[in-house]
């Protein structure tokens, strides 16, 4: 999820009642919120590339305490220096570590329903998951969140009975979407998955992408153990199967020399749940069948597609060898 979400869903668990916890609590459950995306700046300390590092060991189980920890670390130090005004909130360790750590978890729950997905247990392990449900950025998300913390916040400031009740329909309605969505997901695989089946291809991965906007619909891209191919899935005109079949082309003689002498090739491929090779404009290049032509749905606006960093997604395999 974009950080904008991340900021504003830990606004929420503030809003929700656990900004009470502590002196900074709020300030706690919107830094923890985005706390795992400081592996961002990962790659200029460490020996690593961003696309590798990014939603590894920071957004994973063994992580998350370790980032809510650092951020109660940085509270408790801006406590130091600018000590409670008689009467105000005391600032409370525990309590404000343990809303930390709600709102830190957070982060990787929004991340794991995107198609990106996340590596719960690095570096112990290297599986990526997703639940292959929201789009990174998604309206309707904005809409429940922003409401949810604006009512409360007019609650708490006028002193209402239940001022965290508004945060917690919000939170509430928000996971309903969430659910709906995942079996929605869910349900547009197992159909391509049987309609695969009945052409005898046996799938391997199938992932079902929501396009921006139209968070109804589906692309999907599926895959077996020697070809790949895409189609659509919407709740009007059901299944729909481009008529393509292109070779996954990992057999390809500039994709394993690449991958032996180049480390983001390597990189890349830690990440990467679905590695193809493709000719982009006579040059090929590896990507990744998520984010190939991903753009294309008609559903997504012109104005998208001009400015997508579609080649953060594209690696050119026939540039001079690196280490």
């Amino acid at each position: 999820m974009d950080n904008l979400t991340h900021s504003v869903a830990g606004a929420l668990l503030g809003q929700m009642g656990l900004k009470r916890a502590s002196r900074f609590a709020l300030a706690g459950c919107i830094l923890g919120a985005n706390a795992p995306d400081i592996d961002v700046i990962a790659p200029l300390f460490l020996p690593v590339d961003n696309i590798a590092f990014h939603r590894g060991p920071t957004h994973a189980l063994f992580g998350l305490p370790v980032m809510a920890a650092g951020t109660v670390a940085l509270l408790w130090l801006v406590d130091r220096l600018r000590p409670a005004k008689p009467g105000a909130q005391p600032f409370r360790a525990l309590p404000l570590f343990l809303v930390t750590l709600l709102a830190v978890v957070s982060h990787p729950f929004l991340d794991w329903l995107t198609t990106y997905a996340v590596a719960f247990f690095a570096p112990l392990g290297d599986h990526w998951y997703s639940a292959n449900a929201i789009f990174i950025i998604d309206w309707v998300y904005w809409i429940i969140l922003v409401a949810g913390v604006w009512l409360s916040a007019r609650q708490w400031k006028r002193g209402g009975a239940h001022p965290g009740r508004s945060a917690q329909v919000a939170g509430l309605l928000l996971l309903v979407y969430i659910a709906a969505n995942v079996a929605w997901s869910a349900h547009a695989e197992r159909t391509l998955a049987a309609a695969l089946r009945q052409r005898g291809i046996q799938p391997r991965l199938i992932v079902a992408s929501p396009p921006p906007l139209a968070f109804w619909q589906r692309t999907l891209a599926w895959r077996s153990d020697r070809e790949w191919g895409s189609g659509s899935f919407s709740p009007v005109a059901g299944l729909t199967l481009d008529p393509t079949v292109s070779p996954l082309g990992l057999d390809d003689p500039r994709f394993l020399r690449a991958r032996a002498e180049r480390r983001m090739v390597r990189s890349f491929l830690y990440w990467s749940r679905m590695p193809i090779v493709v000719e982009v404009e006579g040059r090929p290049v590896l990507t990744d069948q998520r984010y190939h032509r991903a753009l294309d749905d008609d559903s997504v606006p012109a104005a998208i597609r001009r400015r997508a960093p579609t080649a953060r997604f594209q690696i050119p395999l026939d540039l001079p060898s690196r280490p």
